[in-house]
């Protein structure tokens, strides 16, 4: 349980609420939250079954929707589609459904505790619920919403396309894909096949045209091309091959299994992850249910998707936090280590290596470290590890994050526990998942898919076959212009005022005055017009010059409304003044404008003016109506004039600096205005590609030793066969010739044991030979398993290394040289002191 200090609530706004902090003794020490955009870096989950994996997958998905960021998931299995079951009322009624027994008593208050001690009810089932954006797609299936798939293959129509190296990624994919469909295993660099199509539909597509898959089958049959390489088409791909691959290809088009596919909602993925501003304020997530298909139609739906969010992620700006996720459940056969390599393989891992660069945060669910390449582990940054079958497990992935000290914590957790171990946390955590706000109903069949569709809304536009979305929650009314209030009817004998402004541009529309009652003129001393000014003149808008923007530097000597409604003015100094830090050797520039006041005036200047945070906009030279105060005499004075300006630039030149953000190791120089946080962000990355350089010159070097090493296994395998295949030639011989020998004994013909003896003895030799061969294939496996598991610690290695690069981050002091400073204005402002009530 949670514990009692965790039914008082808990607060969302620190991060993804998953559960709770577990202490050495095993109780919950307190709430645990995970930054978002510490999934921007990738993270793993694994779990063997009955770990609770999937429970902390579908916690992190529905807090991934509190926090608004779009999700796509991959769901093999069938239960991710569980995410829908949201109950408001947690009512049996509403569980009643979805249990066997047909009556929901026993679950609903199951569900009501389990929430309640973690500090969620019924008001937070519900605001999920309304933030969340749910479609549950099911390509070559009417059980959720279709997918288009033919409208897959057709020419991007969101630009990516346009790029070369994207089109040609996508290109990849989508012929990967549809090889994998036919059942044909493509190699992108020596298969004909692959070749040839990638060629039609690359053309196809940077010439603008949009083939559908009928026209690519005949243009496979007849390519608009003669050549591939320096070799003629008909040789490199002849027309017998090119014709067989048609006819497959052909033959799913025609199967009315596939008519399926050509039916549902578009594979568009720049809407499966639009943000919550384009989405009505909801958070889409976008579940792909993938159990109704076989591994074929999977591995060609799974190229087709993956290769278009990769060319969608290529499309994005940079960014520092997270603007999506792509997570995959159940991802055994789909990142599998070397040397398998399925369509979805080299996607993933471009993924997982480029995409936190825009944003996009890769999450990969497994039961077995075995499952990923060491390539996708090694550049996941987040990590939540349950329970694993067997020490072997452990080992592995354990060294693979650089901490095998820590093999006592995960053998030793629980269900529904987990070590959490992030990239750029000093030591892991305990963590046990919180009861998901979503029924856990377990994997759903068709028929259940069906019947959520019907109870919830599927945000999907395109093909007409797709049911219209239920209207969601009514957006905010949008308030109508308020009209500036007209004031009220002029008293007469009194001043009329200054005329009404309009509302200041986001704050509220101004407090119409009372009326005042009319009051008899006495001789204040103000004037009815501004006297004469020594210099240029402004008037400061009196909904700035008491605002909250310039504090007290006015509010303080504000006056009350005078009995005849009318505005006092009184003058002060106002000096704008342009500045420039510069250090040309680093490219720092950072350009500033310093605006400083002297108010209120007396009979000499304030010793050191106020800064102010005034704007243009807030300044005007139209002369408005009002009461305006007399100039101090000493204003008359140009000397004194010139020596204040000549004063205001030396004390900025003196005092003003600008703070630089450094970080050494990296060489990296922070930008005019850039906050902290951005700064950091872009050592973050360059400290990432600093790690992947020589991470991939690693993985290069220890590639090469894995395919010599693998030539060897491959070698000793062949000579254990070998030997096998001599063994037992050479016992059939043994058994021939102790039958011969038998028989000549028994039928008194002479015949000597030794021939059999030497027999025997050949055989034993063979069996020597086998068991080396076996040893030395033994000895080469483990080589190759040691190989991958001291890379794997090297990666982690490397990655600490780089992270410790942006632990010299510091700020450093620009200074101001004397031609950096330039006086923009200088001269009287009047400033209004009326309370405005």
């Amino acid at each position: 349980m949670a514990g009692a200090m965790l039914r008082e609530g808990v607060l969302m706004s620190e991060g993804l609420y998953l559960g709770g902090s577990v202490d050495d003794d095993g109780q919950i020490a307190g709430p645990y939250h995970l930054e978002a955009k510490d999934l921007r870096t990738h993270g793993v989950v694994v779990g063997m079954t009955g770990s609770g994996k999937t429970g902390l997958c579908l916690v992190m998905l529905e807090e991934l929707a509190r926090a608004g960021v779009p999700v796509i998931a991959i769901d093999p299995k069938g239960d991710l589609a569980n995410l829908g079951l949201l109950f408001e009322e947690l009512a049996a009624t509403d569980f009643a459904p979805w249990v066997e027994s047909g009556d929901g008593s026993a679950e609903a208050a199951l569900w009501r505790k389990g929430l309640a001690d973690w500090g969620l009810g019924p008001a937070q089932v519900s605001a999920l619920k309304d933030q969340l954006a749910l479609t549950v797609y099911t390509p070559g299936s009417e059980a959720g919403v279709g997918v288009d798939v033919l409208g897959a293959l057709r020419r991007p129509s969101d630009g990516s396309a346009d790029d070369p190296d994207t089109r040609r990624a996508l290109v990849a994919a989508n012929v990967s894909g549809l090889l994998g469909l036919v059942g044909r295993k493509a190699d992108p660099v020596r298969d004909p096949a692959h070749i040839v199509l990638c060629q039609i539909l690359d053309s196809a597509w940077a010439t603008g045209e949009d083939p559908d898959l009928e026209g690519l089958i005949l243009r496979l049959v007849d390519p608009p091309f003669q050549k591939v390489g320096v070799f003629p088409l008909d040789r490199f791909f002849p027309p017998d091959d090119r014709m067989d691959l048609a006819m497959l290809l052909n033959g799913v088009v025609a199967s009315p299994t596939f008519s399926a596919w050509t039916r549902g909602a578009p594979l568009d993925v720049s809407a499966m992850l639009a943000p919550p501003a384009d989405a009505g304020g909801r958070t889409r997530v976008s579940i792909l249910s993938l159990a109704h298909l076989g591994e074929p139609e999977r591995a060609f739906f799974l190229g087709l998707l993956l290769g278009r969010v990769q060319a969608w992620s290529r499309s994005q700006p940079g960014a520092s936090g997270l603007r999506a996720l792509l997570f995959f459940d159940e991802v055994a056969g789909w990142i599998p280590p070397h040397p398998k390599n399925p369509p979805t393989k080299s996607p993933l891992l471009t993924l997982m290596k480029q995409a936190r660069a825009v944003g996009l945060g890769v999450v990969l669910a497994t039961q077995n470290p075995v499952d990923i390449d060491y390539k996708g582990l090694s550049n996941a940054g987040f990590w939540a590890v349950g329970r694993l079958q067997t020490k072997q497990d452990r080992d592995r992935l354990l060294k693979g994050m650089g901490r095998p000290d820590l093999d006592g914590l995960v053998e030793g957790l629980g269900k529904r526990r987990f070590m959490v171990n992030r990239a750029k946390a000093s030591e892991p955590v305990v963590v046990a998942s919180r009861f998901a706000m979503c029924f856990l109903r377990g994997p759903m069949t068709a028929t259940e898919l069906k019947r959520l569709g019907a109870a919830e809304t599927a945000m999907v536009t395109g093909s007409s076959s797709v049911e219209a979305p239920a209207p969601g929650p009514s957006p905010a009314p949008t308030a109508s212009p308020v009209p500036a209030p007209s004031g009220p009817p002029p008293v007469p004998g009194a001043s009329s005022g200054p005329p009404p402004l309009p509302p200041a541009a986001g704050g509220p529309p101004p407090v119409p005055a009372a009326p005042v009652a009319a009051a008899p003129s006495t001789d204040d001393g103000l004037l009815p017009a501004p006297p004469p000014p020594p210099g240029e003149q402004w008037f400061l808008d009196p909904r700035v010059a008491l605002s909250e923007r310039l504090g007290s530097a006015i509010r303080d000597h504000a006056e009350p409304r005078r009995p005849d409604g009318a505005v006092v003015w009184r003058p002060a100094l106002y000096a704008d003044v342009a500045v420039t830090f510069d250090e040309d050797r680093v490219g720092f520039v950072h350009e500033a404008r310093l605006r400083r006041l002297w108010f209120p005036l007396g009979s000499r200047l304030p010793v050191d003016p106020v800064a102010v945070d005034l704007e243009d906009t807030d300044l005007s030279t139209e002369r408005p109506s009002g009461r305006f105060a007399s100039l101090p005499t000493w204003l008359d004075e140009r000397k004194e004039l010139t020596a204040i300006q000549k004063r205001v630039v030396d004390d900025v030149y003196r005092s003003e600096t600008a703070g630089m953000w450094v970080c050494k190791p990296l060489r990296l120089y922070g930008r005019g205005g850039e906050s902290e946080a951005d700064f950091r962000a872009r050592c973050e990355e360059a400290a990432e590609e600093v790690g992947d350089k020589k991470i991939a010159a690693l993985t290069d070097k220890v590639d090469k030793k894995l395919r010599r090493l693998e030539d060897r296994i491959a070698r000793a395998e062949e000579k254990v066969v070998d030997v096998q295949g001599a063994i037992k030639a050479a016992k059939a011989a043994e058994m021939v010739n102790v039958g011969e020998t038998v028989w000549a004994l028994f039928s008194g013909r002479r015949k000597s044991l030794g021939t059999a003896m030497t027999k025997r003895n050949a055989t034993t030799r063979k069996q020597g030979q086998l068991d080396r061969a076996e040893a030395e294939l033994a000895r080469l496996r483990d080589e190759e398993f040691e190989l991958g598991q001291e890379l794997e610690a090297d990666v982690a290695e490397l990655r600490a290394d780089a992270a410790a690069l942006l632990d010299d981050i510091e700020e450093r002091e620009v200074r101001l040289e004397k031609n950096d400073v330039r006086l923009q204005a200088f001269g009287m402002v009047w400033v209004p002191v009326t309370r405005r009530v």
